[in-house]
This record gives C-alpha cells, structure tokens and sequence, in this order.
C-alpha cells in the first residue's frame, strides 16, 4: 500500500471510531448533533477532522476515490467483503463516506461503516509494514528510532537519535524506516539540498540527497527505502536523488548501483593539522 499514511493516524482514528460505537451516547450526539453536545465531544469531532486532513488521508482517499466506476462509489461494503477489496477501493469508500456527511461525519451508521473501513485499512498497513515495507518515521516512532540508534552507533545512541528527531519538523527532510514489529531493520535520512551537489543538474526545487541509510538486514529493505525518498523526492518537485558513499565502502556503492545511481565523480579528501 505505502499510502504515505502514517500507522499512528490509523491507530488514532480507529480508536477514537471505536470509542464512538461503544457509547450509545457519543452515537447520539454524533446523530442528532444538536446544542446540547457538549464541548469537549464537538473538540474531539473537530481533532478527528483536522488529523484526517494533516495526516494526508483527505488526499490519499481523494485519489482513490477518483479512480473507482459510479457502481463502486454507490454503494458502502459490508465487513465480511472488505477483504476482497482493492487498496484504492477501500480507500474509495473512506473518500465517499468522509464526504458525504461534512461536517458531521460520524452521522447516523456512517461511524460503523467507518470502523470497519479504518480497521481493514489498518489491517493492512500493519501487515504491508511487517513485510518490511517503507514508510515515513513520525514522532510516533521514536522509542523504535531511539532503539534502531542505540544498536546502529554504540556510545553514541541518544546523540543521534536526538539527531534525527530534529529532522522530524523540518519540512526539506525526511527520514524513511522499514520494521518487523516494532523494530526498525533499516532507516533512511534524505534532504532538499538547494546548494552545488556534485553530478546533478540545477533545479529550482531543488536536488534531494540521501544522506545516508542504515541496515540490520539488507535485501530487499534497501530498495524499498530508497524507492521511498525517490517517491517523497518526486512529490517535492526534484528531478534528481544524489548520495554518497566512502571510496572504499564497495558494499555501499554496490548498494547504491543496485538502486540506479549512476557514479558522478570522485574525490580525496584531505586535512592538516594546523
């Protein structure tokens, strides 16, 4: 799938769902919705809105749904058929649901039909990322990237974790990470670099740059790392993904070959005591 959704979106709002269709009186706030909501729900009902809007499920959802033939759009799945349903499917019918009762959403059985939906969607999400697929590290993943930093750089673990964290925010940087679990087995850093980078052309988005990429098991979480700063790289309007690696790391340049770089130059460099 690598929606670009984060698993913690998903585990949010299937709970937030789930608590809604246990209490018989959130369901009849969200049904009637009149004055007598009180504050803290109508808080809640908007917090649900604008994840879904932040996370990038609105537009995730939006393009699948575009894709799906009016029979498909007309009609919300029983639970027993999600499974037979495709990605861009399942994300349809979220799309129309979400739409179709704005603001309210969770109006009448429309909170049901949306627990089975997220659940199915988290289902696979969980599945698609234990089978080591890439997906981008939110603060959700720290204590897995604070671990992955303590096996990765021994006597400098909490240095670089508290590294990468930083780059959490900073909207010209990504970090990308493939697990089992909750462990991580590879991590990814790339940035937007507007400065000269040798090899690449100028761009005026920019040139992105895999800084580097870590392992415990190669074959195939690289790839998939890689495949997924490409992927975030294109979204931000780069036309090119430049990296580096020691002349003498053959195992990185392999890597990176394997990958489709193509070597654009190379240098020594040197130092003097002053």
């Amino acid at each position: 799938m690598n929606n670009g959704i984060s698993l913690a979106y998903l585990e949010n709002a299937l709970n937030f769902l789930r608590d809604v269709m246990n209490s018989p009186e959130k369901r009849a706030w969200c049904r009637d919705f009149g004055e007598d909501v009180p504050q803290d729900f109508r808080e809640e009902l908007g917090e649900f809105l604008l994840n879904y809007r932040d996370s990038g499920a609105e537009k995730v959802f939006g393009s699948a749904r575009r894709t799906l033939d009016a029979e498909a759009e007309a009609a919300f799945p029983l639970r027993e058929e999600l499974s037979s349903m495709s990605d861009a499917e399942l994300q349809g019918q979220l799309a129309g649901l979400m739409e179709a009762d704005r603001p309210f959403v969770l109006y009448g059985i429309s909170s049901g039909l949306l627990c089975c939906l997220y659940e199915e969607l988290l289902l696979r999400t969980q599945k698609e990322l234990q089978n080591g697929a890439a997906y981008r590290l939110t603060e959700a993943d720290l204590p897995a990237l604070e671990a992955f930093c303590e096996r990765h750089f021994p006597g400098h673990g909490p240095e670089m974790a508290r590294l990468f964290a930083g780059q959490l925010p900073d909207s010209d940087a990504a970090l990308f990470g493939c697990r089992r679990g909750e462990s991580l087995l590879g991590l990814a850093h790339a940035r937007i670099r507007r400065d000269y980078v040798e090899g690449a052309r100028e761009c005026e988005s920019g040139v992105a740059y895999l800084e580097g990429i870590w392992l415990e098991e190669e074959a195939p979480y690289a790839q998939n790392l890689i495949g997924a700063v490409s992927d975030w790289a294109k979204e931000r309007g780069c036309q090119e993904l430049a990296a580096d690696c020691e002349i003498s790391d053959a195992g990185g340049a392999s890597l990176r070959k394997a990958a489709g770089f193509t070597e654009a130059a190379r240098i020594i460099c040197y130092i003097k005591e002053l």
